[in-house]
C-alpha cells in the first residue's frame, strides 16, 4: 500500500563532465527518512517493495555511470600528460593514440550515461509525479484552510428551465444565482423558494442532476463577481471548490503508475516543458 513509509527525494550525482557532451537530465532517487512527514518538503509516500526496487535501480545507475567515469579519468590523465610534452617519432604517435583513447572514452561515457538514464527514467518520472502530487495536496490544504468557515450564508438559489419539453421531456438548464444580488433575468419554469449555503447548494445540484437531465448549469455572472470581490479577486471556481470540497486532500492516496507503452528513452531537456498545474492563490 502506498504510504507505508516516507522517503526523501534527492538528486543522484549529475553525470555532466567538463569536455564531455552529456545531455541527459540528473536523476531523482530516494533516501530513508524517519522524521515527521509534514515538516519536510521533498517527501513522498512509498511502500517497502518499491523502496527496495528503486534503491537497487539507483545503485545500478550509479555503478554504470561511475564505471564509465573511471575509464574516462584514466584516459584523460594519459592525454593530459602526453599533451604537456614535446614529442617526436614514436612518442608523438603514442600521444596521438592517448588523445584518440580519450575521445573514445568520452564517447563511451556519454553512451553509458544515456543507457543508464534510459533504464532509470520510469522511476525518475514516478518520483517526480509523486512529488508534484504531494505539493498540490499541501497547497490545496492551504487553500482549504484560508476559506475555512466560508460559504455558510444561505444566499444561493436556483432556477430551472425545460429546454425541449415536447421532444425531450426532462432536459433542463439550471441557473444558479444569489438572492442578495441580481437574480437571473432568464425565463424559468420553476424557481426554488429555498435559500442555500454553498455546501447545501452543492448537494442540491447533485440531487437535481439525479432527478433531471441537466444539459448545463449557468452561474449568474453577478453572483460570481460578488464572490470574487468579497475575496480579493480569488477566482470563483477556486473558492467554490474550497468551500464545498467533500474529501480532505490529506486523505487522498497517490496511486502507483506503470508505463503502458514501450519506453525508448528520456525526452531532451526543454525549458518549455509542460508541468502539472498546481492550484494557486493570488498574492
Amino acid at each position: 500500500m502506498i504510504g507505508d513509509m516516507w522517503a526523501l527525494a534527492m538528486r543522484l550525482e549529475h553525470p555532466a563532465r567538463d569536455g564531455v557532451a552529456v545531455d541527459e537530465p540528473a536523476m531523482l532517487t530516494l533516501v530513508a527518512y524517519d522524521g515527521e512527514a509534514h515538516q519536510v518538503d521533498g517527501l513522498i509516500p512509498v511502500d517497502p517493495v518499491e523502496w527496495e526496487a528503486w534503491r537497487t535501480a539507483a545503485d545500478r545507475y550509479l555503478v554504470m555511470v561511475l564505471s564509465a567515469a573511471g575509464v574516462l579519468d584514466v584516459a584523460e590523465r594519459r592525454a593530459q600528460r602526453a599533451a604537456g610534452r614535446l614529442l617526436t617519432g614514436a612518442r608523438r604517435r603514442a600521444a596521438h593514440a592517448a588523445e584518440a583513447e580519450y575521445a573514445a572514452a568520452a564517447a563511451d561515457y556519454a553512451d553509458a550515461v544515456r543507457v543508464a538514464t534510459t533504464a532509470y527514467w520510469p522511476i525518475h518520472c514516478e518520483i517526480e509525479r509523486r512529488l508534484e502530487s504531494r505539493a498540490a495536496a499541501l497547497r490545496w490544504l492551504e487553500i482549504r484552510s484560508r476559506f475555512a468557515g466560508q460559504g455558510t450564508e444561505q444566499v444561493w438559489g436556483w432556477s430551472l428551465r425545460e429546454l425541449e419539453p415536447e421532444r425531450q421531456p426532462g432536459l433542463v438548464e439550471l441557473t444558479v444565482f444569489r438572492w442578495d444580488g441580481e437574480t437571473t433575468a432568464a425565463p424559468a419554469d420553476f424557481v426554488s423558494p429555498d435559500r442555500f449555503g454553498a455546501q447545501e447548494l452543492d448537494r442540491e445540484l447533485l440531487r437535481l442532476r439525479a432527478k433531471w437531465t441537466v444539459r448545463r448549469i449557468v452561474w449568474a455572472e453577478a453572483a460570481r463577481l460578488r464572490v470574487e470581490a468579497d475575496n480579493g479577486g480569488v477566482p470563483f471556481a477556486l473558492w467554490w471548490r474550497a468551500v464545498t470540497a467533500r474529501v480532505d486532500a490529506s486523505e487522498k492516496v497517490v496511486p502507483p503508475r506503470s508505463p503502458s507503452d514501450a519506453f525508448t528513452g528520456p525526452p531532451p531537456p526543454s525549458p518549455g516543458r509542460r508541468r502539472i498545474e498546481v492550484l494557486q492563490l493570488p498574492e
